[in-house]
């Protein structure tokens, strides 16, 4: 598409610059988060070839008159049909270059977020998606804090790279390869190689469908790209903010959500997995089914940030995912059916 150039680097294996990426915002209904999120893409010291808002089913038109009276330059898109990964594959089916950036609405990127995208994947041609630093927007409120105490989105200061190996193994490390896998970062804010994602099927529209299946999309896109070969990281220096649930009830159950989509995610990597890769994915799954357990036992001793009653739900929430990714199929189906 010409926003690319091949070159050699000091060991003789050939590079591409990447020059242009595009910046694509999915979103619904929420235009004061959206407005702000925008002004940070503007505001890039590095601008991106192109800024996409994917309207994802919205209520009222609200998100179109912003991006009409306020960023004029800004594509505007409408999806209708309800679910994160339909708005995502939008983005990626209209998209101008071959790298695509998703900020969420309630996130604020820093001046050199795009520069620092760029960075990575010209110094990776294997790399299929990218990660960032995301930290908290605010810490004022009971919900952000334990949402950041019990993890949050960041992942330190370091870089982390995965690349597929053989078996399902990480090169030098302990744990299989789809463990590390959940710990390289967030879709809040992520990049991914446009033409690989849809050489791949594109992002799972029966994850991240709201309430039916609260997440999972970025996970099993990182996976399936480490499955076929290339490779994922976490770059701390793609740095954003993210504006967490203010109450603490909301914050529980962003949380437990995200664990009932995580083991929704891996009953259907572990199906699609073959010999040695299903078995590390099985135990991988087995043990996140009983971790909320041993952090239940922390809680008895006061080593675990959250409640009791909400380390309860967690656990509920895992055992719930196992029979969440069937149904969320079915829904994905009729979704598109009835807007076809």
């Amino acid at each position: 598409m010409g926003n690319t150039s091949a070159s050699r680097d000091s060991r003789g294996a050939t590079t591409r610059e990447i020059a242009e990426i595009s910046a694509a915002i999915c979103t619904r209904d929420r235009p004061e988060q959206l407005r702000r999120a925008l002004q940070s893409l503007v505001s890039q010291q590095i601008a991106p070839r192109e800024i996409l808002v994917v309207d994802n089913a919205p209520t009222t038109d609200a998100t179109r008159q912003l991006v009409a009276r306020e960023f004029p330059h800004v594509r505007y898109l409408h999806e209708p049909v309800p679910g994160l990964d339909f708005a995502r594959n939008r983005a990626l089916a209209v998209a101008a270059t071959d790298i695509v950036a998703f900020l969420d609405d309630d996130a604020v990127a820093d001046v050199n977020w795009v520069g620092a995208t760029i960075a990575a994947f010209t110094a990776r041609p294997r790399l299929g998606a990218c990660t960032g630093m995301v930290n908290a927007l605010g810490s004022g409120t009971e919900g952000e804090r334990l949402f950041e105490a019990n993890g949050g989105f960041a992942r330190g200061t370091e870089q982390i790279l995965l690349p597929a190996a053989a078996g399902g193994q990480l090169s030098g490390r302990s744990a299989p390869l789809i463990a590390w896998s959940i710990s390289v970062g967030s879709g809040c804010s992520m990049a991914v190689r446009r033409q690989m994602v849809l050489d791949l099927g594109g992002f799972d529209e029966a994850l991240d469908l709201g309430a039916a299946l609260p997440g999972g999309g970025d996970l099993d896109i990182f996976w399936r790209i480490l499955d076929a070969g290339f490779e994922v990281l976490y770059e701390p220096s793609v740095s954003a903010r993210h504006e967490h649930r203010p109450e603490r009830s909301a914050a529980i159950g962003q949380i437990t959500g995200h664990n009932r989509a995580l083991v929704a995610w891996l009953t259907k990597s572990a199906a699609r997995a073959r010999g040695r890769r299903r078995f590390s994915v099985l135990v991988f799954l087995g043990w996140r089914l009983i971790k909320p357990g041993f952090r239940i036992a922390r809680r008895a001793v006061g080593r675990d940030p959250l409640p009791l009653p909400a380390l309860l739900q967690l656990w509920g929430s895992g055992w719930a995912g196992l029979w969440s990714y069937p149904r969320a199929k079915k829904l994905a189906r009729q979704r598109r059916q009835e807007y076809q």
